[in-house]
């Protein structure tokens, strides 16, 4: 009688599981310098579309509610307020709401700035925030209309990369529009 002797082979071999382990490595190394460059534009992205996406809101609910909102910017602390100016006189009267957003909690390392370059019109940067007074704001009133002026955001370790940087306008007409820089223009 023949005895015959099976073994059940499950599981790796020592070689193959360090051969994964080094194409993972490998594979690693490459993936994190890809995704610490991709990580500073995709922050000023998701900057830019608050401060856009609140300024819609700030004009529609002006247009809608019959008074003037506030957008105040604070450049040195990379945040802005939204006042709901419920009578029109432009100032912070006892019960009118006032929202904070703050952009460099929201989004670490994102800055009010700009890059050396022109504006969407051709003209040079003259500010982060181009909308007058003190404090810096924009102003959306009933009727549809807005005072006009631009914010700049980019990363704040960026000194030369233009194509990292954006641009929200309001034109007096109350359009407001974001722009991303191409490196070479505006888009």
């Amino acid at each position: 009688m023949v005895l015959h002797c099976r073994t059940n082979k499950h599981g790796f071999t020592l070689t193959e599981m360090v051969i994964v382990l080094a194409v993972g490595g490998i594979l690693t190394a490459i993936a994190i310098p890809t995704f610490l460059a991709w990580a500073p534009k995709y922050r000023v992205n998701g900057a830019a579309r608050q401060v856009f996406s609140q300024m819609m809101a700030a004009k529609a609910k002006a247009i809608s509610e019959n008074n003037r909102y506030i957008i105040s910017f604070d450049i040195a602390n990379d945040r802005f307020t939204i006042h709901d100016d419920d009578n029109s006189d432009g100032t912070q009267d006892a019960g009118e709401s006032v929202r904070t957003f703050d952009i460099a909690a929201a989004y670490p390392e994102i800055e009010f700035g700009y890059i050396d370059a022109t504006n969407p019109s051709g003209d040079a940067i003259t500010g982060a925030v181009t909308f007058t007074g003190t404090p810096r704001r924009a102003i959306f009133y009933p009727s549809g209309l807005a005072k006009a002026g631009a914010v700049y955001l980019k990363p704040a370790e960026d000194t030369t990369r233009r194509d990292r940087q954006r641009c929200i306008t309001v034109l007096l007409t109350g359009r407001v529009r974001l722009y991303k820089h191409m490196g070479d223009d505006w888009e």
